[in-house]
């Protein structure tokens, strides 16, 4: 599972005028894909704060709340939706392949959990799927 990232990309510049980093997509625990980390050596965030429309109750989606908070990156500025696009979509098969691999959303265990499983779907996902996406995204904003 290797993606094709440098360490940290430049994301760009916040309202505070300090650079702010992405971090590279990293597989943890033998088990999930850590992604979307911001912030730089006096801050840490999560780019997954910005993934629902009423993030932080503003009402707005990912492409308005980073074009208001961020001077970005001209190449992610350039594809904004694109990389909203493909960022959203990462954590939603990040988030359904957790689920099929665990059979439920961890709250306890799933009554369906039986039906829910499927192993041989969520390896895919975190095989192939993800890292081909974390690769287009690296692809757009390099």
């Amino acid at each position: 599972m290797e993606t094709k990232w440098n360490k940290k990309v430049f994301f760009g510049t916040n309202k505070d005028n300090e650079k702010i980093y992405l971090s590279a997509p990293s597989w943890d625990c033998d088990w999930y894909w850590g992604f979307g980390y911001l912030g730089n050596k006096d801050c840490h965030y999560h780019l997954s704060g910005y993934q629902n429309k009423n993030q932080e109750r503003r009402n707005k989606n990912m492409y308005d709340c980073l074009t208001e908070d961020y001077a970005l990156n001209e190449k992610i500025k350039d594809n904004l939706w694109e990389f909203c696009e493909l960022v959203k979509t990462a954590y939603t098969l990040k988030k359904t392949a957790e689920v099929l691999g665990r059979g439920g959303s961890h709250y306890t265990t799933n009554p369906c959990k039986d039906i829910i499983i499927n192993k041989d779907e969520a390896k895919r996902i975190n095989e192939i799927v993800l890292p081909t996406i974390f690769n287009a995204i690296h692809k757009l904003i390099k």
